[in-house]
C-alpha cells in the first residue's frame, strides 16, 4: 500500500499540466486559489484516500478504483490551476492608451499617435526633470514629425502636475529635413495639464499658443495643442 501511495502522489506532480511553465511562475498563488474554489472537502477527500490505503487491506480491484478517483480529482485541480494562472497573466496585460498621442496645431496640423511623459525625480533638494516626448525616451532615432517638451520642477510626481501649468521649453521637427524650431531662451511655453487617469495611466495637457523660431531664424506660429500622454513608471 505504501508503494501505491508513492505512486499516486508521483503521477500527480508529473502531470504535464503541472509542470507547464506558466504554471510553475504562478504554482504557490494558483494552486491557493485554485484550492479554495475546489472547496476544503475535495483537499480532505485526497488525503482519506492515502489513509484509507495506508491502514487497510484492499484487493487490487478496490486499489485500482482508488487509484482513478485520485487522478481523476487530480487532474481536476491541476485544470483548476491552470485556469487561474491564465487569469493572473491575462491581468498584466498593457493599458490600451500606453501610446498616448499629440495634436499641434499649425499652419500644416501636426499629428503623432505618440506621446509619453516622465519625471525624473534628482534629489539632494535640486529641482526635477519633467520631459513629455513623441517617442519613447532612450530610443536611439526617432521618427518625424518629433516633439520634445522640457521643464524643471519642484513637483516630484507626474500625478501632481494635475491642474497646474508649468513653463516649458518646447522643440518641434515639423518634418524630415526641416529646421528645428523652438521657443526663445527665456520666454518659456505655458503647458497646462489636466487629471490623470489611473486605470489607462495617462494624463492630459494643452499647449498654449506661441510662436517658436526655427534653426533657420524663421517663425514657426503654433495655435497650441493637445496631448493624452502615457505616464511612465506609474504604478
Amino acid at each position: 500500500p505504501d508503494d501505491r501511495a508513492n505512486f499516486f502522489s508521483n503521477s500527480f506532480t508529473a502531470h504535464p499540466m503541472f509542470n507547464h511553465p506558466a504554471t510553475c511562475r504562478l504554482r504557490r498563488h494558483a494552486l491557493t486559489s485554485s484550492a479554495a474554489m475546489c472547496g476544503a472537502g475535495q483537499t480532505l477527500s485526497l488525503l482519506a484516500f492515502f489513509c484509507l490505503i495506508s491502514i487497510s487491506g484492499c484487493s487490487k480491484e478496490k486499489l485500482s478504483d482508488i487509484a482513478n478517483k485520485v487522478q481523476t480529482q487530480g487532474e481536476s485541480l491541476v485544470k483548476e490551476s491552470k485556469k487561474m494562472t491564465d487569469a493572473l497573466v491575462e491581468t498584466a496585460k498593457e493599458p490600451l492608451n500606453a501610446s498616448g498621442h499629440m495634436t499641434i496645431k499649425s499652419a500644416e496640423p501636426i499629428e503623432i499617435n505618440k506621446a509619453v511623459v516622465k519625471m525624473h525625480v534628482i534629489g539632494d533638494g535640486r529641482k526635477n526633470s519633467l520631459q513629455i516626448t513623441s517617442y519613447s525616451p532612450g530610443v536611439a532615432h526617432t521618427s518625424v514629425p518629433a516633439v520634445f517638451i522640457h521643464s524643471t520642477t519642484s513637483i516630484e510626481s507626474v500625478a501632481l502636475l494635475a491642474g497646474k501649468s508649468v513653463p516649458c521649453n518646447v522643440f518641434i521637427e515639423p518634418k524630415s529635413g526641416a529646421p528645428i524650431a523652438r521657443n526663445e531662451v527665456g520666454r518659456p511655453v505655458a503647458v497646462t495639464f489636466g487629471s490623470m487617469n489611473m486605470q489607462d495611466k495617462t494624463i492630459t495637457a494643452t499647449i498654449e499658443p506661441c510662436t517658436l523660431i526655427g534653426s533657420d531664424d524663421q517663425p514657426l506660429k503654433i495655435d497650441g495643442g493637445d496631448i493624452v500622454a502615457f505616464v511612465e513608471g506609474a504604478e
